[in-house]
């Protein structure tokens, strides 16, 4: 009770405190800045949660940081004007941050003259509020300035004091170049430089901080007191927990959390640095807004709260994801918090907004490397996820922090963010940036790039085209159906071997005609933020995805090549097909989620998320497919033992380190779509994962899945479509359409049919209507299907005419056609077998432009030739077919052999 007493005291105490407490955003991430429009929103918000303070800080805004010597055109003071003018109006302190650290000579009084003329206009302008941060910057001192300071902290606080008294003292705030316990050199309480910033700096002035590391799993009232006493104020919180700039593959949806509210009377405040992306960001500051306002006093032992939110390991386990009943009104609690944030995002998502432009593709950040400064204060981690698929041999190397200085800051497009353009003012170096692709992950880099670091920025968003709605989903489409567009249901039968009764389904891009009727629901905004949830944690779906997919893989050994009675005699035998049906509703409700949320009035918010979702519904889709292939029996029992055993990413060791905090983030590359990849099999093979996400929300819908023998007549179909032979305005079509797809699939089809053969593989791509759109063929045997194809051909000769080649005279593409009937097959070189042992084909109709449902149907196929226990395959073309050539190239694909008039190609994987 004495406790309790003494907490209310201080409580008291403090509360004259907590009104200068600052509660707000930073705008302080590298990439595309938001637009001065998003800003304006993001006040009203902020008025509206009892939010205060907003620190303007674009890293890529070129004169916030590049061009920081540069005063704001008429034009651009106008615009800056408007939103100090908004933030006011709306009970918000505008914070005009300016970040000269790249290059400024801190003893050349020109260039202390410049910082203040530079303020001097802001202020001007009507801002009372300031910051000049020093973050990520190379702090080894010009000579000039060896000669003046004692130290590099030394100049920064002389600088920063002599601007502060210039500026007649107004609200200021500092960023130090040691901005967290990881970059405190040797550590927090003995670095000479934070001891030097904490004397020196004017005691008005606030210092901001990171926490224990860049981004920081938990903020403790421990360490605040540590880094209080070492800087002589308690510090503002620059928060990174929901910053994606160093990997922008994820996306953080989750609530605010990690932070107690005891801290906030131990705190001169919280800034949250969040997604690039602004739309997504209403969780997190809705949730930190919740905590500002939440009562110390009765909070619940929040850091433990945090830690039995969302766990790793919580199959089975649904009371952890009910908040505790009982709380007080002013008890912070995460789950409850992010509930009540959902309910109004809903509305949001219900706002007609109009989208500008096309929708802005994640970016991949491109580490640049640089000489190392001895004092660069870096304490990183040189291990970062291997390629996608590729388990780590030694989870314990993730333990161990090592220094890396062999990444800088990177010349990325910067660009005037106080026009609604975000116009680029300074192309990057690399120019692929600016045309950079959704990735799901390369995570195959060597390291990542991190907020408020100084290594390279991400490759910032290419900007908005003309500032015109862009028309969505401008495809023709065919007349729509009345059923609804449906992903399978498993079931098992008494016959030798289990059949689909509905297609395996990957729904590529976004549904338009599944649950037509229904709209967004929060239980659906539940899902997607499961599905992205924050830096250390995934969301309860989305841990219950692996885990239900996991499983289904390693007790994949129980359904294949099982016998007629084996589902009715062994109950294990149906439990794998009861969860795989199970697995099949979790991806049908990701579909139902992506589908609804194409649907939706606020296409601005949905632009935002939308590179996102389509490719995680992709992937989960994918996961789904590859169950339905092992359900359909089609895996070699003899190596079956690939599929279910040692051989997952997800293991608890990986978990371990995941969730410990240890690490910064960027260590785990590529979020929950990342760790879902790695889970299907197919090693080296990160090149298939590497896609762009459409311009603008599609309404198509495509299905990936194997071959079943009602596809006969509509694969035949696909390949007349696709066949040049067709336009030679020959009669040959009309009387034998099925010439093409004998010949190219033919032998194939035959081999499914003899339950002896077992080196055969058929998937196909479904549109919404039913139609084939695309194939893939494999053979594991080349050899032995060459004496197949032979037979084939010889069976199927009788119904075709016979052509012979007369010298000079040229060939109809039928003819040819029918010419090659009458040839017989040529195995593929031994030496080519021997490294590339399977044979691979791809076909697609000539209307599929996106790139990425080949990708995903050649993952298919991959992952199903792995479960066999093989590592590399081949395909042919016949020499001239430039465009299938470049097909195959871009597929990872690479020329090995020429045989007569066959060129060879092989990839491994």
């Amino acid at each position: 009770m004495a406790d309790t007493n003494r907490n209310v005291v201080d409580n008291i105490n403090n509360l004259n405190e907590r009104k200068n407490f600052v509660c707000g955003v930073v705008e302080g991430f590298y990439g595309r800045p938001w637009t001065p429009e998003q800003r304006k929103d993001l006040f009203v918000k902020q008025q509206k949660w009892g939010m205060n303070g907003y620190l303007y800080a674009p890293k890529d805004d070129y004169k916030h940081r590049a061009n920081w010597r540069e005063l704001y055109t008429v034009e651009e003071a106008e615009h800056l004007t408007a939103l100090i003018t908004e933030a006011r109006l709306h009970g918000v302190v505008f914070y005009y941050a300016i970040s000269p650290g790249l290059d400024i000579t801190y003893s050349s009084q020109k260039e202390v003259a410049a910082l203040k003329r530079k303020l001097e206009q802001v202020a001007q302008l009507g801002c009372n509020a300031f910051a000049i941060l020093f973050d990520d910057i190379d702090p080894e001192m010009s000579g000039a300035d060896k000669e003046i300071f004692q130290s590099f902290a030394h100049a920064q606080v002389s600088v920063t004091n002599e601007v502060f008294a210039h500026l007649s003292q107004p609200r200021f705030m500092f960023c130090p170049t040691q901005y967290c316990s990881t970059r405190a050199v040797p550590n927090v309480q003995t670095s000479e430089y934070l001891n030097t910033i904490g004397q020196k700096l004017a005691p008005e002035v606030d210092i901001m901080w990171t926490g224990p590391k860049v981004i920081s799993k938990i903020l403790t009232v421990e360490h605040i007191r540590e880094v209080t006493e070492v800087m002589r104020r308690p510090p503002v919180i620059w928060d990174n927990l929901h910053a994606n700039d160093y990997d922008q593959a994820r996306l953080f949806l989750g609530p605010y959390c990690g932070r107690s509210p005891d801290l906030i009377p131990l705190l001169r405040g919280v800034v949250t640095n969040p997604n690039c992306e602004y739309g997504p960001n209403f969780i997190a500051i809705h949730t930190l807004a919740q905590w500002s306002r939440s009562s110390a006093l009765t909070s619940c032992d929040n850091n433990d709260a945090v830690s039995a939110d969302i766990r790793l390991e919580t199959e089975g386990d649904d009371a952890s994801d009910e908040c505790p009943t009982g709380l007080s009104p002013s008890t912070y609690h995460p789950r409850r918090a992010l509930r009540m944030a959902l309910e109004e995002w809903l509305i949001e998502f219900n706002r007609p907004v109009a989208a500008i432009g096309t929708i802005q593709q994640p970016q991949i950040p491109t580490p640049v490397p640089i000489l190392p400064s001895v004092n660069t204060c870096m304490s990183l981690t040189s291990t970062t996820l291997a390629t996608p698929g590729i388990p780590q041999p030694n989870i314990n190397i993730l333990a161990d922090a090592v220094q890396d200085t062999t990444f800088a800051v990177a010349m990325n497009p910067v660009m005037n963010s106080l026009v609604s353009e975000n116009k680029v003012v300074v192309e990057a170096a690399q120019e692929e940036a600016d045309t950079a692709s959704t990735v799901s992950q390369d995570a195959s880099s060597t390291s990542g790039v991190e907020p408020m670091d100084c290594n390279p920025s991400p490759a910032t968003s290419p900007p908005h085209n003309e500032d015109s709605m862009m028309v969505e989903n401008g495809e023709s489409s065919k007349e729509e159906s009345t059923e609804e567009s449906t992903t399978p249901v498993i079931e098992t039968t008494t016959q030798e071997e289990p059949t689909a009764t509905a297609k395996s389904s990957l729904t590529l891009p976004l549904d338009s005609t599944l649950d037509n009727s229904d709209d967004l629901t929060v239980d659906d905004l539940q899902l997607l933020t499961d599905l992205f949830y924050l830096p250390y944690e995934h969301g309860k779906q989305g841990i219950n995805i692996m885990n239900e997919f996991n499983w289904l893989k390693i007790n994949s050994v129980l359904v294949i090549d099982q016998k007629k009675d084996d589902v009715d005699s062994k109950p294990e035998v149906q439990e794998w097909f009861d969860r795989a049906a199970k697995f099949d509703e979790i991806a049908k409700g990701v579909k139902r989620m992506a589908n609804r949320l194409n649907k939706v009035k606020n296409r601005s918010l949905l632009y935002d998320v939308y590179p996102y979702i389509w490719d995680m519904n992709g992937v989960v889709l994918l996961l789904n497919s590859y169950i339905s292939w092992i359900a359909l029996g089609q895996v070699s029992p003899l190596v079956s033992n690939y599929v279910h055993g040692n051989y997952t990413w997800f293991s608890k060791g990986w978990r371990e380190v995941f969730m410990s905090g240890d690490q910064e983030p960027w260590i785990f590359r590529g979020g929950l779509t990342a760790e879902l990849q790695r889970l299907i099999p197919v090693d080296a093979s990160n090149d298939l994962f590497v896609y762009k996400a459409p311009d603008v929300p599609t309404r198509h819908t495509y299905i990936i899945r194997p071959y079943l023998p009602d596809d006969q007549e509509k694969l035949y179909q696909l390949i007349l479509r696709t066949s040049d032979d067709r336009r030679d305005g020959s009669t040959l079509y009309a009387a034998h359409p099925n010439l093409p797809g004998e010949l190219a699939v033919g032998s194939y089809l035959e081999a499914l049919k003899d339950d002896t053969v077992k080196d055969v593989i058929v998937m196909v791509v479904e549109d919404e209507w039913g139609d084939l759109l695309a194939y893939g063929l494999v053979t594991c045997d080349p050899v032995e299907h060459t004496t197949r194809e032979a037979d084939y051909r010889q069976q199927i000769r009788d119904k075709y005419p016979k052509v012979t080649r007369e010298e000079g005279v040229m060939l109809t593409p039928s003819e040819e056609l029918l010419l090659q009937l009458y040839c017989e097959p040529q195995a593929p070189p031994k030496a080519l077998i021997a490294s590339y042992p399977v044979t691979i084909t791809l076909g697609s109709h000539m209307s599929i432009t996106d790139e990425s449902i080949s990708k995903r149907l050649l993952t298919c196929i991959l992952a199903a030739i792995r479960a066999r226990g093989i590592f590399g395959g081949h395909c042919s073309v016949n020499v001239g077919e430039k465009q299938t050539l470049e097909h195959y190239s871009r597929h990872g694909f690479l020329e090995i052999t020429t045989q007569s008039t066959t060129l060879y190609l092989g990839r491994s994987f």
